[in-house]
């Protein structure tokens, strides 16, 4: 079955009358738009263990088991990207917190100088 015909199965899957094959299929179409909205497209394979879980065929943890077996058991690391702003997260402790500290001193003087006054008062 081709990618267009998983995917319009489990949206008519998600009109179902009953409710509970209808809560699971809108849950998947709800995670398969998260991807897209983030340009990305989950797989025929991913869309077919959709439908089965949709269907009472396999339990949600049967998918994770398949998903496990045909990915690998590997962690996903997020790349960076330029939606982000190229931000990262710098723990409090990190030595990095003083250098940008020092350079912001330098790009904002007025209100370093006003949050130092206030520090000793």
């Amino acid at each position: 079955m081709a990618y267009e015909e998983k995917f319009n199965e489990l949206v008519e899957l998600s009109h179902s009358e009953n409710s509970e094959i209808k809560e699971k299929a809108d849950a998947w179409l709800i995670s398969i738009g998260l991807q897209g909205a983030a340009e990305q497209r989950v797989s025929a394979f991913l869309l077919d263990l959709a439908i089965r879980n949709v269907k009472g065929k396999i339990t949600r943890d049967e998918v994770s088991q398949r998903l496990k077996e045909h990915y690998g058991n590997t962690e996903y690391v997020e790349p960076k990207s330029e939606l982000d702003g190229g931000y990262e997260t710098i723990p409090p402790d990190s030595p990095r917190i003083k250098e940008i500290e020092e350079y912001n001193r330098k790009l904002r003087p007025v209100l370093y100088a006003e949050l130092d006054k206030k520090k000793r008062t």
